[in-house]
């Protein structure tokens, strides 16, 4: 991999590229990933597509966003959409939780420059419908949040993150520790420990939808549509609803409901996933 970075007018984005033929692929992690998340994915699906890893602003080695506001994604899909125009070009977007969101939202504003969508356990309904607030999904990301405040203020290691992020309840009884490996603890703790933390706390309030009209940026989508799906008893943030509102405004939708994991389908299903994803990006020219 290579590191490239884009200056923007008020921010600057940090990537990683591998060079290739055909459309290229633009990877968007979630709130808490960088770059380093999707490496587990590139070494089983040896594409020869060219490859863009993208961290999001206040994320890895992306610059932090001056007064910390983070709500309301419109600074985040406008930096998708010039990553798109003056580094990728047209290009397969896949996108997991906040990069699944951007992902819809820079389909409709610049469809020209998107040739398939592959979101992960998310649609833009998710926070456009306010299903965000009161989310067990949500409050788990804020106690992140809160014990990355304590971490930085004791000088904390990766190790001692994860010891704190295994404790944070999903809902229910189910914690990060029940459903996430010790290696995938470590690794979340160490993206965690990059992040601007004003991150969560302006991007989950309850006012923090999306600036963006829902239905005219689902009847402006041009490209293919998949939707991975994870269970929603174990954080899964995608309903049938969602994928019925998504046919019912044009856009070309299919999507796979993935058995036994939450939201972090690449995590905690990774053969199946690459699979599935490796399916989509052989219909996408």
């Amino acid at each position: 991999m290579r590191v490239g970075v884009l200056q923007l007018d008020d921010i600057r984005l940090g990537f990683e590229y591998i060079e290739g033929d055909g459309v290229p692929i633009v990877f968007m992690g979630g709130v808490s990933s960088t770059t380093a998340t999707w490496i587990p994915v590139l070494d089983l699906l040896k594409t020869n597509r060219p490859v863009y890893l993208v961290d999001h602003r206040g994320h890895g080695r992306s610059s932090r966003v001056e007064g910390g506001d983070y709500g309301k994604l419109t600074g985040q899909v406008s930096d998708t959409c010039q990553f798109l125009e003056k580094v990728s070009g047209r290009s397969v977007l896949v996108g997991h939780s906040q990069g699944g969101i951007q992902a819809f939202y820079a389909a409709g504003v610049r469809p020209e420059l998107v040739a398939g969508l592959y979101s992960e356990d998310v649609t833009p309904h998710f926070v456009a419908n306010n299903r965000h607030v009161g989310s067990p999904f949500i409050g788990a990301m804020k106690s992140i949040g809160l014990e990355l405040d304590k971490a930085l203020a004791a000088h904390e290691k990766g190790s001692e993150m994860a010891d704190r992020i295994a404790g944070i309840s999903l809902g229910g009884d189910i914690t990060f520790g029940d459903v996430r490996s010790k290696e995938l603890l470590n690794s979340m703790a160490d993206e965690v420990l990059q992040m601007d933390p004003m991150v969560f706390k302006t991007m989950f309030e309850d006012d923090a939808a999306p600036a963006f009209n829902l239905d005219d940026t689902l009847r402006a989508i041009r490209c293919p549509v998949h939707v991975a799906c994870g269970v929603p008893k174990l954080g899964g943030l995608v309903i049938d609803s969602d994928l019925d509102d998504l046919r019912a405004k044009g856009c070309e939708v299919t999507s796979t409901n993935f058995k036994g994991v939450g939201h972090s389908v690449h995590a905690d299903a990774l053969e199946h996933y690459v699979r599935d994803l490796a399916a989509f990006l052989d219909r996408v020219d």
